[in-house]
């Protein structure tokens, strides 16, 4: 059996587990503190309400469908999460937050008003706050060591050396079903994969949405819609309005 070892620069500096185990004792502790059925739960009824709510006639478009649904989505996880025991749940900016045994999980839309979009399309270079944990996962190197006499009971009590998780989403405009994946991000800028694992949790996404479907089918990264910063209204004063032919209307 391989074993994962944590190093930071080139020197070993703790046993972490199974190469194959990150993603799923990171989903077991989440599961167990209720944080993916409460998510899950608020992402999917957030997809189903929005779709049937759009109007375009009422202004709606594609990215105010996106920031809505964002926005909708944060502010009830925190809501709902706030008072969970051993979940800490908050809004930094405009961005959610769990904290949950030592991971910080994050919730991002993936662009588009499809759930049959690639979850490789995340991009975490478009803001400091997605950048940064990623960043923070890839900073310390994984290497393989040999079978090891305590066996996973040598990994009781480590904190998680991936600690950063995020929780992306897409769903279908026109029906309101949404699909949900867990992942743990990389720092992906000098190429190769946005994730170090990722894992389809809810729904059923199209070929396109596959993790494995290759960087060559990608699209276009739309907009970040939970780091878009909120308008700034400018109110002034309106000027009277001027019959054709008429005198100016003194100011």
């Amino acid at each position: 059996m391989s074993y994962l070892i944590l190093a930071h620069e080139n020197v070993p500096d703790a046993i972490v587990g199974r190469m194959d185990d990150r993603l799923g004792r990171a989903r077991e502790v989440l599961e167990r503190r209720g944080v993916i059925a409460v998510m899950t739960k608020i992402v999917s009824a957030v997809y189903a309400r929005n779709a049937a709510q759009y109007d375009p006639v009422l202004g709606d478009d594609q990215t105010t469908f996106g920031i809505t649904t964002s926005r909708n989505i944060a502010n009830l996880t925190a809501a709902q999460l706030r008072d969970r025991p051993g979940v800490r749940a908050r809004m930094v900016e405009t961005a959610l937050e769990v904290l949950c045994d030592g991971y910080v999980l994050r919730q991002y839309k993936l662009a588009g008003t499809t759930r049959d979009v690639s979850v490789n399309s995340i991009s975490w270079d478009d803001s400091d706050a997605k950048l940064d944990g990623a960043i923070e996962n890839s900073s310390r190197q994984l290497t393989l060591d040999a079978d090891l006499d305590a066996g996973m009971a040598a990994f009781d009590g480590i904190v998680p050396p991936m600690r950063h998780l995020r929780l992306v989403h897409a769903g279908d405009l026109d029906t309101g079903k949404c699909v949900i994946y867990l992942g743990i991000p990389r720092d992906d800028r000098d190429g190769g994969s946005p994730w170090f694992d990722v894992a389809l949790i809810h729904g059923e996404p199209g070929s396109a949405g596959r993790a494995d479907d290759g960087a060559a089918a990608l699209p276009d990264r739309g907009p970040s819609y939970d780091a878009l910063p909120l308008p700034d209204v400018e109110v002034g004063r309106r000027e009277p309005l001027r019959e054709a032919g008429g005198p100016d209307v003194a100011t």
